[in-house]
This record gives structure tokens, C-alpha cells and sequence, in this order.
């Protein structure tokens, strides 16, 4: 028989039939739905234990009884001997109410202390269910788990598919992907087990007030209304205006209230309860070792969720062609892909051609480019290939220039030294042997060595020359033309593989 027709045989509330079973009084069968079948006697146990409380057996008292450990007769007759001393008590109060009124007393008269010695009753059955339980903190942190989890392994798609940049990118595309997966999943969990990641981490599971799962079409619209408050609040909070930053904040806080005061949030129909982890012998805070729980799921979910991009990153960022040959097309290709995937192809001028050679980007005609101190004269490094039956062995970058003469102060201009270039150049030839590590290593020492180093290490050499006059304020990647000064700008770096 379902929890209605319970109600209606033992004449007790919804809330005190669950709580009785959560006390471990009986344990309900569940049927192919998943729903509870209670039995005839689930019914007689449930009969039982009204009848026991109401002649004011503690759960403690039912239990012993329940399992034998004291007989009826015995426990029926120490009830017996505590209703008559309540029975005294109850007519000790009767006789004291009206004596007070024989003696005509008044509020502002009374003399509390000469009537205080009274009984006070509890109404029994109303404190045998469980205390309403509010975390609106723990809830929040867990639909922040949830989201972090999905906009991680949205952003790891984009990263596969679409070889996006996090790092770099500014779309909210990762978010309104990680929305969508977060719908689909939330539902079916909610549905087959009650809980999300997020919530089950946390200790918070989501059923409907008879102990029953949500059904799909329960749990899909409890998600999609959650979806559009926490998601119009998410992806608001990060478009950058200040505003919409604070209608953000203003829509958690209201949410937080109306949880604290019990009130209930819109997408929570009647009949849907929170189980927070509190069990009949101890409530969940009780046991230090949850908080450990809550403080350690959070801080071990957003750690594996940034690891999870940046392995994506990495792993995206590798070349796609890593040889250990390679040609030069599949150099070009190499080199101009890890361009556009660290700046994006919106923001570089040039690329690389296969002739060694650097071209414009075509742009139209709302594209601009910013000049400080006017357009270098000093032209785009170019690089040398060469080629042994078809596989490249060596990679040389050069980039020259010689003003001729002194320069006025209109001429003066500023250039980038191309360190950068070579160390990307590096890494997309010598891959196997080089890695990221190596890369960024080869690109500091540059720096410190202003140009001038000679590498030999396992399978390949990297010698580099630079030598400039004629700048002043230099900095570690930018030189400075001077007035009235000749300008000469040397670098060039061979990177060669061992025959």
C-alpha cells in the first residue's frame, strides 16, 4: 500500500510514518518503480508504536520492547506508577488554577514564585520527526562543485575540438556549454540516484517527502528552473559591467535568505525534501570528520578541475606534427598553429610561409595596427630550411638590418628582438627531443644571454648569434632607436639536428 493510504489507516502524519522508519522500527519494501510498498504490518507496527507514545513510552523504551530485551507486563506497569505521579501532578495544577482564581489574582499582581511548582505537558507525536535542517551554504557550495565539474570538461571539448585557448579566451562559450551538459546530466542523476557529484560529495540528496527518487519529468523541470536562475546569474557575473556583477551576487543572497527562513525557492515543489547526511543516532556536523569532507571535496574538486584544463591545454598546445621528422610544410604548419593558439589569429599581423618568408595577414578594413614610435624599418626575421630526402635537418632564423647612416628624430622607431620566434621555432622542430620545458628554457636563456648561447644536447645543437649598436633604452625583448645614431640589428640562430 502506498504512504497515503498509511496516513489514512494509522491516522499519522506523513512526516511522523518516515521518521518511524528511519528510527528502525520497520523497513518498507520498494517496488519495481521504486516507490515504497508498505505492508498490513508496517501498519500494525506503526499502530503500536502511536499507541506506546501516546501512553508516553519513550523511542527508547518502544525499541527495547520491540526487540524483546523487556516484557509489556513489566514496562505497562512502570508506565502505570508514572501516570499516577503525572496524575498528581495534573491534579496538584488543577487544584493550583483554581485556587489562583479563587484568590482573584491579576498579571500584574501575581506573585509567580508561590504558583510555580506546576507540570508542563509535550505534545508527544510533533517531536517524532526530523527537524527541519537548513544549509544553504552547503547547497550552494555543491551546485558550485556541479558547475565547476561541467564548465571543466566543457572547456576540455572546446580545447579537443576546437583547439580553444582558455588561457587566452574571453567567451562565455565554455560556460553556456557546461550549462547545457549540467541539464542533462543533473536530471538523469536526480532521477536514478537522488544526488549530483557536487551533492553527494557533500552529503545532500534530493527525494520526494514519502523517501521516493523524483520521477524524470520531476527532476528535469527542478533543473531546467535551476539552470535558469543560477545559470542567468552565472553568465551575468561574468560579462564584464559592474552591474550585472552585482545582480549577480544579489540573486545568491536571495536564494541563501529565502533557504535560512525555511521559505521555499521556485523550482522546489511541494513534497521535495533535502536529506543533509544526519543519520538517526548523529547529525551530520556532529562528525568532525565531515567537516574535513565539505572543506576537502571542495578544495579536491576545483584542484582537479584546473588540472583537468591545463592538461587539455597542454595537450592541445603540443604540435600536431612531432616527428621526430618532419618536413618543412609540416614545420610552417606547426609553427603558425602555436601562433594562433597563444595570441589567436585575430591578433597576429603575420605568418609564416613555406619559402621561409613572413606575409600580412589579410585583414578588412576595420582592422588596425598600433605603432609605437613609428614602423620599424628593421624587416621580418625570415627563416633558411634545410632538407635531406624530403626530411628537415636544420632551421636557421635571421633578421638584419643597417640604417646606412644616422636617423632623425622623426626615423626613430622601436623593435621587438625575435627571441620569442626562436624558441617557438625550436619547439616546433625539435619537439621530441625539446618539449615545452626545453622551449621555455631555451627563450629565459636567451634573455639572460642577450642573444649569444650555443646549445648541444641529445639529438640536436642550437647556436645563436646577436650583436646591435645604435639603441638605447634597451629592454630583455624590445630596442630602442636612437637620433642621430647608425642603427645596425644582427640575430641569427642555426638549430640543427646530430647526423
Amino acid at each position: 500500500m502506498t504512504i497515503k493510504e498509511v496516513e489514512e489507516r494509522t491516522g499519522l502524519a506523513r512526516a511522523n510514518i518516515r521518521y518511524y522508519e528511519d528510527q528502525g522500527f520497520f523497513s518498507a519494501a520498494r517496488g519495481e518503480n521504486g516507490y515504497r510498498n508498505y505492508s498490513d504490518e508496517n501498519v500494525d507496527i506503526l499502530l503500536r508504536v502511536k499507541l506506546l507514545r501516546q501512553l508516553g513510552f519513550s523511542l527508547e523504551e518502544i525499541h527495547a520492547l520491540q526487540k524483546g530485551e523487556q516484557s509489556l507486563d513489566r514496562a505497562l506497569a512502570e508506565r502505570e506508577s508514572g501516570l499516577e505521579a503525572e496524575r498528581r501532578a495534573l491534579d496538584q495544577s488543577l487544584e493550583l488554577c483554581r485556587a489562583m482564581r479563587q484568590e482573584g489574582v491579576d498579571f500584574y499582581t501575581l506573585d509567580a514564585r508561590r504558583y510555580l511548582d506546576r507540570l508542563a505537558q509535550e505534545r508527544v507525536l510533533e517531536q517524532d520527526r526530523d527537524p527541519v535542517r537548513i544549509f544553504p551554504w552547503r547547497r550552494f557550495f555543491a551546485r558550485n562543485l556541479d558547475l565547476s565539474i561541467y564548465a571543466a570538461l566543457a572547456t576540455v571539448v572546446l580545447q579537443l575540438t576546437a583547439r580553444m585557448n582558455f588561457v587566452r579566451s574571453g567567451t562565455l562559450l565554455p560556460s553556456i556549454l557546461g550549462l547545457l551538459l549540467m541539464t542533462g546530466a543533473e536530471t538523469a542523476m536526480l532521477h536514478f540516484w537522488g544526488t549530483t557529484p557536487g551533492k553527494a560529495l557533500l552529503g545532500l540528496k534530493i527525494l520526494r517527502g514519502d523517501g521516493s527518487r523524483l520521477s524524470l519529468e520531476e527532476a528535469a523541470q527542478r533543473t531546467i528552473l535551476v539552470m535558469v536562475f543560477f545559470g542567468g546569474g552565472l553568465l551575468l557575473g561574468q560579462v564584464p559591467v559592474p552591474l550585472f556583477a552585482f545582480i549577480s551576487l544579489g540573486m545568491l543572497i536571495w536564494a541563501c535568505w529565502r533557504v535560512y527562513h525555511e521559505k521555499p525557492l521556485f523550482w522546489e515543489e511541494d513534497g521535495q525534501l533535502y536529506l543533509d547526511g544526519s543519520t538517526r543516532a548523529r547529525n551530520f556536523w556532529d562528525n568532525n570528520w565531515n567537516w574535513l569532507r565539505v572543506v576537502g571535496s571542495c578544495l579536491a574538486v576545483f584542484a582537479a578541475c584546473v588540472g583537468l584544463m591545463v592538461g587539455g591545454h597542454l595537450l592541445v598546445s603540443m604540435p600536431p606534427h612531432r616527428g621526430p621528422e618532419i618536413t618543412v610544410e609540416q614545420f610552417v604548419d606547426n609553427y603558425n598553429r602555436y601562433m594562433e593558439f597563444s595570441y589567436g589569429r585575430e591578433n597576429l599581423t603575420y605568418q609564416l610561409t613555406a619559402n621561409g618568408t613572413f606575409e600580412e595577414i589579410p585583414r578588412d578594413n576595420n582592422a588596425y595596427v598600433v605603432h609605437i614610435l613609428g614602423e620599424s624599418p628593421v624587416p621580418q626575421p625570415s627563416f633558411r630550411f634545410t632538407e635531406e630526402g624530403g626530411v628537415l635537418t636544420q632551421v636557421t632564423l635571421v633578421r638584419s638590418y643597417d640604417s646606412g647612416g644616422p636617423i632623425t628624430g622623426e626615423q626613430t622607431y622601436a623593435v621587438g628582438l625575435p627571441y620569442e620566434e626562436i624558441a617557438v621555432a625550436a619547439r616546433c622542430f625539435l619537439w621530441k627531443s625539446l618539449g615545452n620545458d626545453g622551449a621555455a628554457e631555451l627563450y629565459q636563456e636567451l634573455l639572460e644571454q642577450e642573444g649569444n648561447l650555443r646549445w648541444q644536447r641529445n639529438g640536436f645543437t642550437i647556436d645563436s648569434q646577436a650583436r646591435f649598436s645604435g639603441y638605447g633604452g634597451v629592454t630583455r625583448v624590445t630596442l630602442f632607436a636612437e637620433e642621430g645614431r647608425s642603427q645596425s640589428y644582427f640575430v641569427e640562430c642555426t638549430m640543427k639536428r646530430a647526423e
